[in-house]
């Protein structure tokens, strides 16, 4: 037994499953022999399906909140492209500077707004930033935090303030135009101008060392006072040929299936037009896995 393999029963044996799953991930990555390739890249795939591992909240954020440890992020699906390879280096230098300026007393929030139609895969971005800034990804469940009671809302909004104090994290308001529309509208409802209201104030209350993101596809109905609060903004557009041929091939060979990855630029030029949302490129991809996988029960 080398001391890979007594790390990772040292592991077991104590219940540290995540370190145990990081072991195994790592004597998977270092296997070499041809006969092994299938079973390596099985157990990897099914590593990568456990990588979002959700942490624990306090009981009163349960229903608020979704908070998942990114450090295993899937790397051998996502695609990277260069604007925003570009972003996410400008808000972790960001988020470098911040903590200096706080010993020097000066408040800045490293803060980004990504925004753009649905499904263009901001979400998995900002899941991305947490993973690169090795902190907690903490997903705001809007859903959960508008509440139709007056001031719930805002109670709910400063509960999960609280918590992203308490703990340096990446905080994703995803969707943020549910609670952060412009005011003075026709139409004004008040009760929505407090929530924004709150939602600016908790975020001023921000330490430097938190990561906020929001994302929406309706940029144009944000509060400008609310989007000066992120001095980084950017738009996730959708992908181009060249960018769903990419993915569509790291799926493929993700999935094992070789066949469509050598041909991926035809299969892509035959299945999308000149520009693609990536949950589309996704979606296709994931029709013609389950077509296959589907066909090969029945010939069984």
């Amino acid at each position: 037994m080398n001391d890979s393999e007594r790390e990772l029963v040292r592991f077991v044996c104590d219940g540290d499953i995540k370190k145990a799953q990081q072991q195994v991930r790592t004597l998977l990555n270092g296997m070499t022999a041809k006969r092994d390739v299938t079973f390596q890249q099985n157990m990897l795939r099914k590593l990568d399906s456990k990588a979002m591992n959700l942490l624990e909240l306090p009981y009163n954020l349960k229903e608020l909140l979704i908070a998942e440890d990114t450090e295993n992020f899937p790397m051998r699906k996502f695609v990277l492209r260069e604007d925003e390879r570009a972003v996410v280096e400008r808000i972790l230098r960001v988020l470098k500077a911040s903590e200096m300026l706080s010993e020097l007393g000066i408040e800045y929030l490293p803060a980004l707004m990504l925004y753009g139609e649905s499904g263009g895969g901001k979400t998995m971005l900002a899941r991305y930033i947490a993973h690169r800034a090795n902190l907690p990804f903490i997903y705001v469940r809007f859903s959960s935090i508008v509440s139709s009671y007056l001031g719930s809302t805002q109670s709910n909004i400063a509960k999960v303030f609280e918590y992203a104090r308490s703990s340096p994290c990446v905080l994703c308001f995803d969707e943020i135009d549910a609670v952060g529309m412009a005011r003075g509208q026709k139409n004004d409802v008040g009760e929505m101008n407090r929530i924004v209201i709150a939602l600016m104030q908790e975020m001023d209350r921000l330490p430097n060392n938190i990561i906020i993101i929001g994302t929406t596809n309706r940029f144009d109905r944000l509060d400008p006072a609310l989007i000066r609060r992120f001095p980084i903004r950017h738009e996730v557009l959708p992908m181009s040929k060249e960018d769903a041929v990419a993915l569509a091939r790291k799926f493929f060979r993700y999935c094992g299936a070789g066949e469509p990855a050598e041909g991926a630029k035809e299969w892509c030029l035959s299945n999308f037009g000149e520009a693609a949302p990536a949950s589309l490129v996704v979606s296709k991809c994931t029709d013609w896995v389950i077509e296959r996988v589907m066909d090969g029960c029945h010939g069984k």
